[in-house]
């Protein structure tokens, strides 16, 4: 049976609390890398040892498999309600597809207890399921690294309370995540990409990034340059866009292979296998290395991915945050983070603090706030992406100050010169009491002698 870290048991321990003072639906927030699934998997254990029925919901079918291992490991005899699976309804634990959960739930006995794994994910087949559950009394427990809706909505319409785990920034530097390096060689142009329901119109933005085949040579060409011979993954928008990018990385004499849901298992283990062996270089996805996928579990050995070049803008926190979680899992050298889709610049970096809550994001007239702690800076010199300060700190370049700096720093002050003169000017004419007074600030200021005439009859004065 596996062996929790100490920071995992705290926050195990942490639900069990929470469960211990009547808390029936709980959020268990952590950092994508930080073992939700394992430690989801103790709880189970758990409450397997009391003879409680147990489920365990994933979002995709390809995390079924995934999770089969894990509940091995914690010595969890299982089931399945799954597409390709046949039903045992005396099992005590189940490992469950959203899906094909939803449409047998009337013919299903609940079980004590449930977690759902990725619950800001999954829409109305996912609320119809956590429904049921609560109306039939059972124990929910929702696993996130981002509790957080794509619409901006909190979790709180489900859960009643959350505890959080560790932040990136604590598990890289106790050796639980990798280190890395970010950079961004290049930008894309969104500007007439548009946004609905808190991200990109996913046909505007295949569109865009399917034309600008440029951009994914810059990709390969920064890939071949600063890390060649480690293995990598890109994200990309869409299956062509996937395909397309393998392609061109392939040209620039980078073996790469395209994976997708469709892919069929059989390809699908050739390619990782191949994968880890340094056979190819580069996987290149839209949407399957997110969301927990493991590489190792699909192959039952060790596969560590060290660099990501990325070609899929995204407004969605939780998206880029899973994302960054695949490169971040542990291992020796800090993980190299090529963004080429201006998606720092609109989420910050990996370990930036963010506060979650079961609240709604706020909104702001920009889209929706995402928590970022500060903004980004990108060196103009080595594209390292860093928080902002005199000087490059992987290079070493230091940013000039501008004249336009100080011409805009210039005109502030006379603008904010301008606006004390009109106010005192306002407040002159707000103390004249005669009209002697008015036709003395006339004098002064040049106006016109009529107006005097207009002054005074808004003034009400008389003499």
């Amino acid at each position: 049976m596996l062996q929790l870290y100490p920071d995992q048991q705290e926050l195990v321990d942490a639900v069990a609390e929470e469960m211990h003072n009547g808390h029936k639906a709980i959020l268990m927030q952590a950092a994508t890398g930080a073992g939700k699934s394992v430690m989801a998997s103790a709880i189970l254990a758990r409450a397997r040892a009391k003879n409680k029925r147990v489920w365990f919901d994933v979002p995709r079918r390809n995390l079924i498999k995934q999770m089969h291992g894990t509940f091995n490991h914690f010595e969890l005899e299982h089931s399945y309600i799954a597409a390709g699976h046949s039903l045992n309804p005396h099992s005590p634990a189940h490992i469950t597809s959203t899906e094909t959960l939803r449409r047998r739930l009337q013919q299903l006995k609940a079980p004590h207890l449930a977690v759902i794994d990725e619950t800001h994910f999954g829409g109305s087949g996912r609320d119809t399921v956590i429904e049921w559950l609560k109306e039939q009394g059972t124990w929910i427990i929702g696993l996130s690294a981002t509790p957080w809706l794509l619409s901006g909505q909190g979790l709180g319409c489900w859960y009643d309370k959350m505890v959080c785990g560790k932040s990136i920034r604590w598990l890289i530097d106790n050796k639980r995540l990798s280190d890395y390096r970010p950079f961004a060689p290049s930008r894309v142009d969104l500007s007439r990409v548009r946004t609905s329901n808190g991200d990109y119109v996913q046909r505007d933005l295949k569109e865009r990034m399917e034309q600008d085949s440029v951009l994914i040579g810059d990709a390969a060409q920064h890939y071949k340059e600063h890390a060649f011979g480690r293995l990598g993954i890109a994200y990309c928008t869409s299956v062509n866009h996937s395909k397309m990018t393998a392609a061109m990385f392939n040209d620039a004499g980078i073996p790469a292979a395209h994976l997708d849901g469709d892919t069929p298992e059989h390809e699908k283990n050739q390619i990782i296998k191949a994968y880890a062996r340094r056979e190819l270089l580069y996987l290149t996805n839209c949407e399957l290395l997110t969301f927990g996928f493991d590489l190792a579990s699909q192959v039952g050995f060790d596969v560590t991915i060290e660099v990501e070049s990325d070609l899929r803008p995204t407004k969605s926190l939780a998206l880029q945050m899973q994302k960054w979680g695949r490169v971040l899992r542990k291992k020796d050298t800090p993980a190299l983070i090529f963004d080429h889709a201006n998606n720092f610049e609109e989420h910050g970096l990996p370990c930036d603090d963010r506060h979650w809550t079961l609240q709604d994001r706020v909104k702001t007239r920009g889209g929706m706030h995402t928590a970022r702690a500060v903004p980004v800076k990108l060196c103009p010199e080595c594209y390292f992406a860093h928080p902002p300060r005199l000087d490059c700190p992987s290079c070493g370049f230091v940013y000039p100050v501008e004249s336009r700096e100080l011409f805009e720093v210039e005109g502030e002050l006379a603008e904010i010169e301008e606006k004390r003169n009109r106010r005192a000017k306002r407040m002159e004419v707000g103390q004249a009491k005669t009209l002697a007074d008015l036709r003395k600030i006339r004098e002064e200021r040049g106006y016109k002698p009529e107006w005097v005439f207009k002054m005074a009859k808004a003034k009400d004065i008389k003499s």
